[in-house]
């Protein structure tokens, strides 16, 4: 698994997909999903599905979740939510799993708001960038993805050093590193106003530590609500951080992500016992655990 890992972050997609020709386990079938999918090959992705669909199963939140990203990029609405209806319909799996089926209608209703984004002016993206409601500004982000950024980026400029949210000013600093923008840009981190270009920033979700929490996680969170919980949670903080890679604290940083992700479930830890059961610094746990609270806050 790490290496597909690897060689996905290193965009790799046709190894992945050569590796993964035979899998049957459902890790390597979901890197072959992603890999599929990265390289627009959705009606393969869904074949994917449709031949592994109780392996997959074993990871319900993520295969709800590509599943229906598929189906909404090819437009497929009607399906989407009948896909949707099917899962609902399933036995009850997690609370993760409850909430991610609440979200899902209003995420379908979104993407085939947006798949109308052609019709769309120039102006009127302009005004969703420019707009104080955080999820007007989201929505004109997903609308630039699909046009010549560099119209907006006076506009996307703006943002990157003026609004309020630092998740909001991440996205945006993100959409340029995706479309490899190469200007040299102000950007308003959590530590002052820096100096970035786009093309030169390496893309969040990716790396040795990264990898090493996420690994970490699969390893010993033995409950698959709390550590889908905290997959969600770092990748969070990922986004927050940005462009600031992830300490290398990895076994503090991911005990502060169980410990917030089992609060999510009402549940709350001594964190000196855990710290001292693990052999690790109790500070440095908390000091994390405040960072994270911070993150998804702001989100």
């Amino acid at each position: 698994m790490d290496s597909l890992k690897k060689l996905l972050d290193s965009r790799q997609y046709e190894l992945v997909i050569k590796l993964t020709n035979n899998a049957t386990e459902a890790n390597d079938l979901f890197y072959r999903i992603a890999a599929l999918t990265c390289l627009g090959q959705y009606e393969d992705a869904l074949y994917v599905i449709q031949d592994h669909q109780q392996v997959l199963e074993s990871n319900m939140n993520a295969l709800i979740t590509i599943h229906i990203q598929i189906l909404c990029v090819l437009e497929r609405y009607d399906q989407a939510y009948s896909v949707l209806d099917y899962y609902s319909n399933l036995p009850y799996q997690s609370q993760v799993v409850e909430e991610t089926l609440r979200k899902m209608p209003e995420v379908i209703a979104q993407e085939e708001k947006k798949s109308q984004s052609k019709f769309f002016s120039e102006d009127e993206v302009i005004d969703k960038l420019s707009s104080k409601e955080k999820e007007e500004v989201l929505f004109g982000l997903d609308l630039v993805k699909k046009r010549d950024v560099l119209s907006f980026l006076p506009y996307l400029k703006n943002i990157l050093i003026s609004h309020p949210n630092q998740t909001i000013r991440s996205l945006t600093l993100m959409l340029l590193v995706e479309k490899e923008v190469d200007r040299d840009l102000k950007f308003l981190s959590r530590h002052g106003l820096i100096d970035v270009n786009p093309k030169k920033t390496k893309p969040p979700f990716t790396g040795e530590v990264f990898n090493r929490i996420v690994k970490e996680m699969d390893t010993n969170y033995k409950d698959t609500t709390i550590s889908q919980n905290g997959g969600q949670i770092l990748s969070t903080l990922a986004i927050y951080i940005y462009p600031d890679p992830i300490d290398k604290d990895d076994k503090e940083i991911a005990l502060a992500i169980y410990v917030i992700a089992r609060r999510m479930l009402s549940y709350e830890d001594d964190v000196e016992k855990l710290a001292e059961e693990k052999g690790l610094s109790k500070d440095k746990i908390e000091s994390y655990i405040i960072l994270i609270e911070e993150a998804l806050n702001d989100f």
